[in-house]
């Protein structure tokens, strides 16, 4: 077993919005949670192994993805000996699992775990959400106001383009909330387990599905506008009011409805339309 020893000598860098679970049953908990079962894991934010350790008693292998050198270099003489476990020093906001890196997935889906930091979560998150053809299950820490905004509902302060965007791909669920001192250094928010399980995409095709990220960011962008001008105010679109008003009303929402007001499917719906009316959108390089 690989568990945390009882001094911890590390040096967390705020740079990099580091910080530690250092409770031992929380651990445990958190590697229950992650429910691995003879599988690829690609584990974000490895840290000093103190996770993975409890991972790769139950995963076929696991990728421990970490970005600081020094943790890196700890994870290298750490697990040296444990054939089931890869260090990988790289960047998260800039995982490709279609990469060399991750050979050893031979084509399978991964289960993604990780304490993923939370001056980066969005980026990350983000990125994961653009492979979820490669992806078979999330189970991640996130502060809990992330947390908030992954499940949110329409007509809440928290619904905004990252609710949209992670819900059209997938069902979200919190499972465990962690307190600040289980953590080390603590932090001054709680945090989150949550479970993002991908479903069937609402596209086709990735240029259809980068078409609608790019309408939910147009959508979001000023919520105290209306839907209607936050859209013809966008530069990602055209500028005749008459025909997006007329699309919106196709759907049921009013000229005076904000983004906020909208639902998931409404947005999915929404899009559908719009690359059906108005094809030569999947030609444009959308932002």
């Amino acid at each position: 077993m690989y568990l945390l020893t009882a001094t911890i000598t590390l040096e967390p860098k705020k740079s990099l919005g580091q910080v530690f679970l250092s409770d031992r049953n929380l651990l445990e908990k958190v590697a229950k949670l992650a429910e691995v079962r003879d599988e690829v894991v690609v584990e974000i934010g490895a840290g000093d192994g103190r996770l993975t350790g409890l991972l790769a008693r139950d995963a076929r292998l696991v990728y421990a993805v970490e970005v600081d050198g020094g943790l890196f270099g700890r994870l290298k003489e750490r697990f040296n000996r444990i054939p089931n476990v890869i260090p990988l020093w790289m960047n998260a906001t800039e995982l490709d699992l279609s990469d060399e890196s991750f050979a050893g997935t031979l084509g399978k889906k991964v289960k993604i775990v990780g304490n993923l930091p939370y001056c980066s979560f969005v980026r990350i998150l983000l990125t994961l959400m653009n492979q979820m053809e490669r992806i078979e299950d999330i189970r991640v820490m996130a502060q809990r106001e992330i947390a908030e905004r992954l499940t949110a509902v329409p007509n809440t302060s928290q619904y905004g383009r990252l609710s949209v965007t992670v819900q059209a791909r997938a069902s979200v669920r919190r499972l465990l909330t962690l307190p600040p001192q289980a953590f080390w250094p603590k932090p001054k928010v709680h945090s989150v387990v949550v479970a993002i399980t991908p479903k069937q995409l609402p596209f086709a095709s990735k240029k259809q599905l980068d078409t609608f990220d790019a309408f939910v960011t147009a959508a979001f962008a000023h919520r105290r506008k209306t839907l209607l001008n936050s859209l013809v105010g966008s530069t990602a679109w055209r500028d005749d009011r008459k025909p997006t008003e007329q699309l919106l009303a196709e759907f049921g929402l009013p000229a005076t409805c904000r983004a906020q007001e909208v639902s998931v499917s409404s947005y999915v719906n929404l899009v559908s339309r719009l690359t059906q009316i108005e094809p030569t959108l999947l030609d444009k390089d959308v932002p």
